[in-house]
């Protein structure tokens, strides 16, 4: 009897621990937003990058509850790519995390990456998003969405200092020069800065806005080869000029991070914030609520041609999983559905702004 009962229990723990979900890890950016959407599960109540990302994470795992559990491992923006490159060198690898297309070729050539094979349909991708997870024949990301800058704008601000058209939008400058006037006029009506700029902890902001004022001068920051950055050239030091003007002058809010800049620009610290397309959802919900220095009185608009021609930064977020000896083949399988998971509701991701993959999302 003893024996029996011993036996009916080890076959109890037994069951207990085939049932144990397979837990994977996704190591992101886009902020840590859980005390606000904690219990949301359904992505159309939300609309910006921490809220859609964190609910999609939640809405799998309800899903998959006591199958697969996804574990979030956020970090800031700033710091991520740095302590993602700590992490492979130590060997603590999260199972799946966020890249820019930008960055994938860094890993790519390292062999750092596991192609995706068949386990996301890439005959759907849009031809720019397969194109740019495909290196060697072999596509080594989920692509996610297309992102650019833009100009968000403060109309009821720039109604004030009369830089709107007879249509109510506002008016934008067409050269450096014009760019100063609007921003020294602005300043001389409101009493406040033109521009809200990322300048505190946020170094990708300037080299956006380099990079788009270069390129507007037919000009490139690689101009002899693609290994060799060259910032004397006169397209980089006529950028870097305009720059330093609008800072000088106090045309410009100064010591913000991003998210203090994103307050201040809602709190109508300024007219302009360039930040990118992935804000196009949490300010138009923004706009759309009354008793606010945004309510209907924003819009957003490429960023000016103010050179030779129109350009300005872009770039994609894509999924990658990397290479890891360690990792089991009910561990990758659990990858490769929250990757399938996330490509099927790609047009929740935008919600946020950002241009999908997917072409049948597109069309």
């Amino acid at each position: 009897m003893k024996r029996s009962l011993i036996a009916f229990a080890a076959a109890l723990l037994t069951g207990v621990a085939q049932a144990a979900p397979v837990e994977i890890t996704l190591a992101r950016f886009f902020g840590s937003c859980d005390a606000e959407f904690g219990q949301v599960t359904d992505p159309s109540q939300v609309s910006s990058e921490c809220g859609i990302v964190t609910v999609l994470t939640h809405k799998f795992n309800a899903l998959n509850s006591g199958r697969i559990r996804v574990n979030t491992q956020v970090v800031e923006h700033a710091a991520y790519y740095p302590q993602l490159g700590a992490r492979i060198v130590g060997g603590d690898l999260p199972t799946i995390a966020i890249m820019h297309s930008s960055v994938l070729g860094d890993f790519a050539k390292r062999e750092l990456l596991q192609p995706l094979g068949g386990a996301v349909e890439a005959a759907d991708f849009t031809p720019h998003a397969r194109h740019g997870v495909t290196l060697g024949g072999q596509v080594l990301a989920l692509p996610y969405d297309s992102h650019a800058m833009l100009w968000h704008i403060n109309l009821g601000l720039m109604k004030q200092a009369g830089l709107v058209d007879a249509a109510g939008h506002a008016k934008l400058p067409n050269s450096p020069q014009a760019l100063l006037e609007h921003a020294r006029a602005f300043k001389r009506a409101t009493g406040k800065p033109y521009f809200v700029w990322l300048t505190l902890n946020d170094p990708s902001f300037f080299a956006r806005s380099v990079l788009g004022l270069v390129n507007q001068q037919n000009a490139s920051l690689f101009p002899k080869t693609d290994q060799a950055i060259d910032l004397g050239t006169p397209a980089v030091r006529a950028a870097v000029t305009l720059m330093r003007s609008i800072y000088a002058e106090g045309l410009s809010t100064r010591h913000m991070d991003y998210s203090a800049a994103l307050q201040a620009f809602m709190a109508g610290a300024g007219a302009v914030m360039p930040n990118g397309t992935w804000l196009l959802g949490q300010l138009n919900d923004r706009a759309a609520q009354a008793g606010n220095p945004l309510s209907r009185a924003y819009e957003a608009l490429p960023e000016p041609t103010l050179y030779a021609k129109a350009a300005t930064w872009a770039d994609s977020h894509v999924w990658v999983m990397l290479r890891n000896p360690r990792q089991t083949a009910a561990e990758r399988e659990a990858a490769h559905a929250f990757l399938r998971f996330l490509n099927d509701e790609s047009l929740a991701w935008a919600r946020t702004g950002q241009l999908p993959a997917r072409q049948s999302a597109v069309d």
